[in-house]
């Protein structure tokens, strides 16, 4: 994972790394932006451009592109949302993301706080 600093780009993810899929990245674009009005063709080579530019060298062309636009990605956050807590009612069912009981919008440090949350939880459960 790595953050961008273009004007479009945010996070792009090395696929290769995560699942074995070499020579995939995956960009992460948020909310509204320069984007919504990009063709996808213009979009997939403005983020090549920008990761070359966050990388400092030049990629291989891309063989091919894939952009998936979901408008439904983020729930609404807004101020008294009641959201779930971790500890569900089932036994041994815990919930964790980025729209459980947490102290931030739908990001990636709402989630990883979310699961934090949820792991401390279990440890105190089972100690």
């Amino acid at each position: 994972m790595l953050g961008m600093s273009g004007p479009l780009g945010q996070w792009v993810f090395d696929r290769g790394q995560l699942d074995g899929a070499s020579g995939i990245a995956g960009c992460v674009l948020s909310a509204r932006g320069a984007w919504d009005e990009r063709d996808n063709a213009s979009l997939a080579a403005a983020l090549h451009a920008e990761l070359q530019e966050t990388l400092g060298r030049a990629l291989p062309a891309p063989d091919w592109h894939r952009v998936i636009r979901e408008r439904r990605a983020t729930f609404s956050c807004r101020p008294g949302l009641l959201r779930p807590p971790a500890k569900t009612a089932l036994p041994g069912l815990w919930l964790a993301g980025d729209y459980v009981c947490a102290d931030y919008p739908a990001t990636l440090e709402g989630a990883v706080r979310s699961g934090v949350a949820a792991a401390r939880g279990i440890l105190g459960v089972l100690n």
